[in-house]
């Protein structure tokens, strides 16, 4: 008996000190984490503006929702979101796989130009768009400078172009698009867009490269000696293999992608051209934290973002999880 008490006894303390150094985290992630996740659900049932005092806020129940729903701008901004996520997460993946295969080869000074990709990784989102906002300026900006001068072509409204960029290209042919939801993000759109796939496909490199660097030799060499080609060994093994890490950088890009906000607000400080740029959470920003502090609807609009995005990530883990492939 004395033997099984001193156990537990010995057990109790083993936990106690166990929970005395999650303590300090534990109380960090209470405070600064779950509460104002709980507390901001409730915000988002409520009238709360910000200069409300408690006796003033009133619960509204859904009307914070439904009333998004019938929001012209919050409309366009999903629309924009939505855009911004369909052509950026493709094309920095896409553009990461290709510079991560061709780091994969023999060549001379790898490493540093893995450096040299994964730097503006690591650079703070602020730097970046105040950098390329002056590289898309319409007068002094090199962007236009490389068009007008080498490419003898006109300079570009890079920030200010409301027009979608499927119209911009198809106007000169002589065809109307019609249909905005047709036109493709806007030409300012677009240039964020390009700003984001400049800076993300370092990370994504990175991670490729880990997973080329992970594929067994053996079954290249085995189909070398069955005469495969160079297309048939990335459709057969190398894309197969990637699966894991390719599905892990679609989630982890997508759900980056539904909420980008800085460089939206310094290179289009104003929703863009004709609200081109605004995404969910930059309105959120607008309608929470400019103008008349609507807080219970900017928390909503939160909410309806948490809810699209986990319903994205669902169905990519139902449809493609099972594509996956995980090497035994």
């Amino acid at each position: 008996m004395n033997h099984l008490a001193s156990r537990k006894k010995k057990h109790l303390k083993e936990n106690l000190e166990a929970f005395a150094y999650l303590a300090p985290a534990g109380i960090i992630l209470l405070v600064f984490w779950f509460l104002p996740v709980v507390l901001s659900v409730y915000v988002s049932l409520t009238n709360w503006k910000g200069a409300d005092t408690l006796d003033m806020v009133r619960f509204v129940g859904l009307r914070n929702y439904l009333w998004a729903f019938r929001d012209e701008y919050f409309i366009k901004s999903l629309l924009n979101t939505f855009n911004y996520v369909i052509v950026s997460v493709p094309t920095t993946l896409v553009v990461a796989l290709i510079i991560a295969m061709l780091l994969n080869a023999k060549i001379k000074c790898a490493h540093i130009f893995r450096t040299v990709y994964f730097l503006p990784f690591v650079t703070t989102w602020v730097a970046i768009s105040i950098v390329w906002k002056y590289f898309y300026h319409r007068e002094f900006g090199l962007a236009n400078h490389l068009l007008m001068n080498y490419l003898h072509l006109g300079g570009l409204n890079w920030l200010s172009e409301p027009r979608g960029i499927v119209e911009m290209l198809l106007a000169p042919l002589g065809i109307d698009i019609g249909s905005p939801l047709l036109a493709g993000p806007s030409l300012a759109m677009v240039s964020i867009i390009l700003t984001t796939v400049w800076r993300d496909i370092g990370f994504c490199m990175i991670i490729f490269l880990a997973g080329l660097q992970n594929i067994d030799r053996s079954y290249y060499e085995a189909a070398e000696i069955d005469g495969a080609s160079w297309l048939q060994k990335f459709r057969h093994i190398t894309f197969p293999l990637l699966s894991p890490v390719t599905f892990f950088l679609l989630i982890i890009s997508m759900i980056n992608a539904f909420k980008v906000f800085v460089p939206i607000l310094i290179m289009t400080p104003t929703g863009g051209p004709d609200n081109t740029t605004s995404t969910m959470v930059f309105y959120l920003y607008e309608k929470g934290f400019r103008g008349l502090w609507l807080l219970g609807y900017a928390a909503a609009i939160a909410y309806i973002l948490f809810v699209i995005i986990m319903l994205l990530t669902i169905i990519q883990n139902v449809i493609l999880g099972r594509r996956v492939h995980y090497e035994a």
